[in-house]
């Protein structure tokens, strides 16, 4: 799930993962990751953590995040609107967990979280999520301190890039029209996409339109066609290639699983 991201369709989404990695980026929900089995490496921003099973992550909206060395690894993702936790909101603007990583969030905690995993599948009321997600939030920030949100982060390049991304990716997007949007060459931006975040700018857009594909063949009755099209991809034919390439499998057997 990468990362899962703006322009969402559902203010609350949960992911059952196993051995999969996040490119780096960002979105204006809430995430939380929660280590059923294995280790993973979590970047959030500057910081670098290696997370056990039973540990969890708290990840505020804006925070440029991603995790790797996922061999072995289960993970539960949750994104949600923050409407689903509001007591929370106004921790958001300008502060961030001193450390987002919980290493015992309590076996309340964790039975909330399978519990909107399952009211989420069984395609229940929100009202019955959000009581969860409240929950479990109030549990996680119990073992929270706060302290102010770095400004740097906000004002960088990198992160004004993948804002932008985050929010067009489902749009024709270039290296020449980003370049446009902020004022910087294309090289320029190329280089931070495979410098810092280690990947080329196609393939680091393809994977979060191939994310929202993949969302949306799971939760939507459209057909491949239109999932196509509604995702970014250019024509059927690459949205079939890139989607095999990532998944080993074509859209419908995956629709089908």
């Amino acid at each position: 799930m990468n990362a899962p991201y703006e322009n969402r369709l559902w203010p609350f989404v949960s992911h059952h993962l196993y051995n999969y990695e996040f490119a780096p980026h960002l979105h204006n929900q809430i995430e939380i990751i929660y280590i059923v089995r294995g280790s993973c490496m979590v970047t959030i921003d500057d910081t670098t953590m290696r997370a056990h099973a039973g540990e969890l992550f708290l990840i505020f909206p804006y925070r440029i995040h991603n995790f790797t060395d996922t061999a072995d690894c289960e993970v539960i993702v949750q994104v949600f609107e923050p409407e689903y936790a509001p007591e929370y909101i106004p921790y958001l603007s300008d502060s961030v967990p001193q450390s987002p990583l919980v290493k015992s969030p309590g076996e309340d905690c964790v039975q909330a979280i399978y519990k909107a995993e399952q009211y989420y599948l069984d395609k229940a009321p929100s009202r019955v999520i959000k009581a969860y997600v409240a929950l479990y939030m109030n549990l996680i920030f119990d073992q929270l301190q706060m302290v102010p949100a770095p400004v740097q982060n906000s004002q960088s390049t990198m992160h004004a890039l993948l804002t932008y991304v985050s929010s067009h990716y489902t749009e024709d997007l270039s290296l020449e029209i980003l370049a446009e949007k902020l004022h910087v060459t294309p090289y320029y931006i190329s280089r931070i996409f495979n410098k810092v975040l280690h990947v080329s700018f196609p393939d680091y857009v393809n994977h979060m339109r191939l994310d929202y594909a993949a969302e949306l063949l799971r939760s939507s009755d459209l057909s491949v066609s239109e999932i196509s099209y509604q995702s970014g991809f250019p024509c059927e034919r690459t949205f079939y290639r890139v989607f095999r390439q990532t998944y080993h499998t074509t859209p419908l057997k995956y629709r089908k699983k």
